[in-house]
């Protein structure tokens, strides 16, 4: 943050209570980079998680437009200034802004996909898109801090898909503004923490985001379908983390848990996918050997 070209900004850090000494690092660092703002221990009496955090944030900060950067994330120097001149072209017109990302490993620095989205610099519905797929990064999103307050801020009741929960609810009030400028860049650890999540973990959280959106009383039926569809299809790529991570015990959990969801032809499916390449593969080493 330090590094901005633009300077006129304000630091909301919200400690998730941490064991170690992250709070005196983080208030050493406001002092030496000379930044405006402060350093909050979450309340134990508030909930623990990222919506919480985040929520605290939004509401301590006194600025009008409230910008994401998760605390292993990267804003490149000119992020804010591009995003302020966004806002003075289009913000009397929608209270919502993103760009591009550059997703990274974090042991070798190497990209590992560049997140650009094929979208015009000029306020843009897109709803439409994101009930078909979430593609907003959450460290690149500005938000006028009104807007978050009207939809009732983050929802605590939901880890790791209260981002997309918001950006749906946010999107049925206001049109977007997206920059193609790579502007943050998102590193990914082997033992990020949604990486490194049980399968279980991962389908609860669908569950509950579903329950959510229907509770809202926001979104049409075929709203709801598609986003299911969505839910449904990501399934897989957490199956294969599941199985490369925690191993096949782990992944037949999650698949049982489908079972008893009434997703039985999503878990047969999945079952019979990787049942399948499990055996190709034995073969393939069978045939080597």
């Amino acid at each position: 943050m330090a590094k901005q070209t633009n300077k006129n900004f304000e630091v909301i850090i919200v400690d998730d209570g941490s064991a170690d000494d992250s709070v005196a690092v983080a208030e050493k660092a406001m002092l030496d980079f000379s930044l405006t703002g402060q350093v909050i221990k979450r309340p134990v009496e508030e909930v623990k998680g990222v919506a919480s955090c985040r929520n605290i944030g939004i509401k301590t900060a006194s600025n009008d437009w409230i910008a994401f950067l998760d605390s292993d994330d990267l804003f490149a120097p000119e992020a804010l200034q591009r995003t302020m001149d966004n806002i003075l072209s289009y913000g009397q017109q929608c209270g919502a802004f993103f760009h591009a990302v550059r997703e990274f490993d974090d042991e070798t620095g190497d990209t590992i996909v560049l997140r650009i989205q094929d979208l015009e610099q000029k306020p843009t519905d897109i709803f439409e898109q994101l009930v078909h797929k979430n593609f907003i990064t959450t460290s690149s999103v500005t938000l006028r801090k009104s807007l978050i307050a009207e939809v009732g801020f983050f929802d605590t009741s939901l880890h790791g898909v209260e981002d997309y929960m918001m950006w749906l609810r946010i999107s049925k009030r206001t049109s977007w503004v997206y920059c193609k400028e790579v502007l943050t860049e998102y590193r990914v650890r082997k033992a990020s923490l949604m990486g490194g999540r049980r399968f279980k973990y991962y389908l609860e959280q669908n569950v509950n985001l579903l329950s959510s959106i229907r509770s809202s009383g926001e979104f049409l039926k075929t709203d709801i379908e598609s986003i299911q569809k969505y839910l449904d299809d990501s399934t897989g790529y957490y199956a294969i983390i599941s199985i490369n991570r925690w191993g096949w015990m782990d992944f037949l959990s999650g698949i049982g848990m489908l079972y008893k969801t009434g997703k039985s032809k999503l878990a047969t499916k999945l079952l019979k996918r990787h049942l399948r390449n499990n055996i190709l593969r034995s073969a393939n080493k069978i045939v080597r050997k």
